[in-house]
């Protein structure tokens, strides 16, 4: 399944995951934001967003990031990198 990797189309997508998991309005989630802003979030929570993420986009991220306060903006640059790195992988 193609994904972009265009960050502009990648946020709304990560947004929306991000709202519905933690039960945040969509609003919240900037791309300033990091999951830690957005409420008592618990361990286990960032560990479904992070599912659901890795999921919805073909991925696997490195955990540490959702503890460490990354925003949403590194998190798109992330997901936008390791779909372009498949991508060219794809390509070759």
């Amino acid at each position: 399944m193609a994904y972009s990797t265009d960050a502009d189309e990648i946020f709304p997508t990560l947004q929306q995951i991000v709202s519905d998991t933690l039960r945040v309005p969509i609003e919240q989630v900037t791309r300033e934001s990091a999951l830690s802003d957005l409420g008592m979030v618990e361990s286990i929570k960032l560990l479904r967003v992070a599912g659901k993420i890795e999921r919805r986009f073909d991925i696997e991220l490195d955990d540490s990031l959702f503890f460490q306060g990354v925003s949403m903006g590194r998190l798109v640059d992330e997901i936008a990198a390791q779909r372009a790195a498949a991508v060219s992988g794809e390509a070759a």
